[in-house]
């Protein structure tokens, strides 16, 4: 993906799906943000971000098309996800992933 194929998958991201998901990216020569990642979180992506920019600087992101809605003191977390939708989305916009756990991997800027 180049930098205007991020800049239009964020536009189908913010109006398509019923929520932005939360994500990690990694610039060339930058450690990954945020560095842990692993687990479902408790908030939402915002892929609005000016850290983003450049977007020629991407070099992947990886989307968790879920996060962990919080219920009540006493009622554990409910996930909330929009994987199916996030999937159609990709496969709309012809953008290359692979599936990485729970987890969406998408190379960025491979050129760079």
């Amino acid at each position: 993906m180049d930098a205007n194929q991020i800049k239009a998958l964020i536009a189908s991201i913010e109006a398509e799906l019923p929520f932005t998901p939360p994500f990690q990216y990694k610039k060339f020569g930058e450690d990954p943000y945020p560095l842990n990642f692993s687990e479902n979180v408790t908030y939402l992506g915002d892929w609005s971000a000016h850290c983003l920019r450049p977007y020629s600087k991407i070099e992947w992101f990886c989307i968790r098309p879920q996060y962990l809605k919080r219920v009540g003191k006493l009622v554990p977390p409910k996930v909330i996800s929009c994987e199916s939708d996030f999937i159609s989305l990709l496969h709309k916009l012809k953008v290359s992933f692979v599936f990485q756990g729970d987890s969406i991997l998408i190379h960025c800027n491979k050129n760079n």
